[in-house]
């Protein structure tokens, strides 16, 4: 078990780029796993449900003050860290506009599997999750309008059902089974970095797949963009982490708001800025999701191996031992 778990999400970054790779070389073999995709947000969702700890997630929903300082933090930084690597990095064109929708929509939902890799706070990052899920439609196009100058049509209902039917009902479902079956979730537990590494990897196949005859038709612009979505990311992932320390909240949500911040919901923004915009603003939001899931899993991957707390060495260890300290 323990060797699998290293090979299939320890060292989730390497697959995902082999695989994102395999993809767009090979389109015709993976566009039809596009249709996977939900399933497979929701198969990840559904495993975080079965190993969230509900008592966490009950007393944020009583004193939401944490979560609403992380999810201020989170439009905050990453708004202002894409609007401004955007123009610097491409001025006002197609391309910038992609890449600003990628830091205003949304948290991703391997925030949320990157917190629980990581040794995070995944109560606190669901919290923020759902947060961000309810706000985003009315954020996401009033910030689109202010910074673009363009209208971003998001459907309410439309969207809230989505989230629904591949978010809060495969948690739900998972959090009722820990409830009334808690020794199925002590078995499944150990097997949970496993599945949801490989409904990512799915994940991954289907959406690259879906957009390689973008990215190709466009490879020669491939490398500025590569290397502005990834100083995109670090510092969203940087600032996020510190803000969060600036707030004095202990490690482990620390490593949860910096993924919350870092990784954005770039699925959502490449539909978005497609729509809105045309093919270079999507393929820019893509290129955000590649490189997010592929950073986020390798931060995850490395902080896995981190201990959120040390323990405190005592000064004067070879004192003898008094008897007031006995």
């Amino acid at each position: 078990m323990k060797v699998a778990t290293f090979i299939l999400a320890r060292l989730m970054p390497v697959w995902i780029v082999l695989f994102a790779l395999l993809a767009v070389f090979m389109p015709k073999t993976f566009q039809s796993w596009d249709a996977a995709t939900n399933p497979a947000i929701g198969f990840v969702l559904f495993i975080m449900g079965l190993t969230i700890d509900r008592s966490r997630l009950k007393g944020f929903m009583i004193r939401p003050s944490r979560p609403l300082l992380g999810s201020f933090g989170k439009w905050l930084i990453a708004s202002i860290v894409s609007i401004v690597l955007a123009f610097l990095f491409f001025g006002v064109s197609e391309i910038s506009y992609g890449v600003i929708m990628s830091g205003i929509v949304p948290s991703g939902t391997s925030a949320n599997l990157n917190s629980l890799i990581g040794r995070g706070d995944l109560a606190l990052s669901m919290t923020m999750s759902a947060i961000d899920t309810f706000i985003g439609p009315l954020i996401t196009p009033l910030l689109a309008k202010l910074f673009i100058g363009s209208s971003v049509h998001v459907d309410y209902l439309a969207f809230l059902i989505k989230i629904m039917e591949i978010v809060f009902l495969p948690l739900t479902v998972g959090m009722f089974l820990q409830w009334k079956f808690s020794k199925f979730n002590t078995s499944i537990k150990p097997y949970a970095p496993i599945a949801s590494a490989i409904a990512l990897y799915i994940l991954v196949l289907g959406v690259a797949g879906n957009a390689s005859k973008s990215l190709l038709q466009h490879a020669s612009i491939l490398p500025i963009l590569i290397l502005c979505v990834i100083v995109q990311i670090v510092l969203q992932m940087g600032l996020g982490y510190g803000y969060a320390k600036l707030l004095r909240f202990d490690e482990s949500s620390c490593r949860s708001v910096l993924f919350e911040v870092g990784i954005c919901n770039s699925a959502l923004a490449t539909v978005l800025a497609n729509d809105a915009f045309g093919p270079l603003a999507g393929m820019a939001s893509m290129a955000n999701m590649l490189c997010n899931l592929t950073l986020g899993s390798l931060t995850a991957a490395i902080l896995a191996s981190v201990p959120t707390h040390r323990l405190k060495v005592i000064r004067g260890g070879n004192k003898k031992p008094t008897a007031k300290s006995l």
